[in-house]
């Protein structure tokens, strides 16, 4: 069985999407810190033709130390950040061959209403998946009884509990990891990292950009092509 473990992220790039299509079972890692500046908060649009980063307001009642994943709430204190999303996609991407299309669809998952930052997260990368035909199955961290251990032993504990054969990574996880394979190794689970290698699709405006959210390439390119689109660029390799 492969399974993978992210953070739940907002808005990920198409290569997170082709990870969780790739598993069997994907575990969102909601029983960790927020850290700072993370994906879980912001993540890229095009916007005037460059790089924008949009970020989900979450409010800050403890130090980030202190702050787990699952418990960070967002802030509707100043405004509804999902009207101001809207309204940045609306401006920006409404001349895209298949923002009309999917104007509804997406505007609704955005809209989605909760206090927590995870739990909205999660709803956008289930909605989005479904739309992509994916089939994986998910499940939280927080849901597993006495999982415990930092960085590779959390990791690799979660894949005990899950009975995987294949633990399949993120290329960024490769360095930490790396001294945990011994680990792995001992409990038969095999550790494959993902080197996706990004398309060049269809994209409004001047100058493609690599890698934005995944917003960019359904409204550029529409549901039929997008997960096509996606498979492209997938490449794993044994560690």
């Amino acid at each position: 069985m492969k399974l993978a473990i992210m953070q739940p992220t907002f808005n990920p790039w198409i290569g997170y999407f082709d990870l969780i299509d790739y598993v069997d079972e994907f575990v969102f890692l909601d029983t960790v810190q927020l850290a700072k500046r993370s994906w879980q908060v912001r993540n890229k649009l095009k916007v005037n033709n460059k790089e924008y980063m949009f970020s989900l307001p979450i409010k800050k009642e403890k130090s980030r130390d202190e702050t787990i994943l699952k418990d960070v709430k967002l802030s509707f204190d100043n405004y509804d950040f999902s009207l101001k999303l809207n309204s940045l996609i609306l401006r920006n991407y409404k001349k895209a061959r298949y923002f009309s299309e999917l104007e509804e669809k997406i505007f609704n998952i955005l809209s989605y209403k909760t206090e927590y930052l995870c739990e909205y997260n999660i709803n956008f990368i289930k909605e989005i998946s479904k739309l992509l035909n994916i089939n994986t199955n998910f499940s939280l961290s927080s849901n597993l009884k006495n999982i415990q251990g930092n960085k590779g032993d959390l990791i690799l504990n979660i894949c005990i509990n899950k009975s995987c054969s294949e633990y399949i990574s993120a290329l960024g996880s490769k360095d930490y990891l790396y001294k945990y394979l011994k680990k792995f190794n001992m409990k038969n689970i095999d550790i494959v990292y993902q080197y996706y290698k990004h398309p060049i699709y269809n994209q409004v405006g001047e100058n493609f950009i690599y890698q934005l959210g995944i917003l960019d390439l359904l409204f550029n390119e529409g549901l039929e092509s997008s997960k096509e689109i996606m498979l492209k660029g997938r490449y794993f390799i044994d560690c």
